[in-house]
């Protein structure tokens, strides 16, 4: 008695494990584009919560710099001080897109120059849009 697989038998489990990854390799490379673009909110979330409640606490306006490299929120005053630095979106191959580059906060929590500004991460089809309001304020859209 002889103990193995036919060749018949291995084509026909590498033609159904071939099957199966051709249908779920696009579902899981769609999945990886919505965890880099979830990784990328929530850091521009935290950074952007960061600077806000910096210019409360330090009672100075910050300027926040947004570029897809890097998020930066500067202290301002007589010397101007780095308050937060974190790599941007692209460290996660997340493309940003900003209707306005600097943005400043006041202590009072109010925004100048932020009405509106618009913040879209995307990547592939994943994409979700963050808007700041002229009080300040952070919002989500999906």
């Amino acid at each position: 008695m002889q103990r193995g697989f036919t060749v018949t038998e291995l084509v026909l489990v590498c033609a159904v494990l071939g099957l199966i990854l051709a249908l779920a390799v696009p579902r899981a490379a769609g999945w990886i584009d919505r965890l880099a673009v979830l990784r990328a909110t929530e850091d521009f979330r935290g950074f952007y919560q960061l600077a806000r409640m910096g210019a409360v606490y330090r009672s100075s306006r910050v300027r926040i710099t947004i570029r897809p490299d890097s998020l930066v929120a500067i202290a301002e005053g007589q010397r101007d001080s780095v308050l937060v630095q974190i790599p941007g979106p692209s460290r996660y191959g997340v493309s940003l897109e900003v209707s306005r580059s600097v943005v400043r906060l006041y202590p009072s929590r109010l925004g100048l120059g932020g009405a509106n500004t618009r913040v879209v991460l995307s990547r592939g089809p994943a994409a979700t849009s963050l808007t700041i309001s002229r009080l300040g304020r952070l919002r989500q859209w999906e």
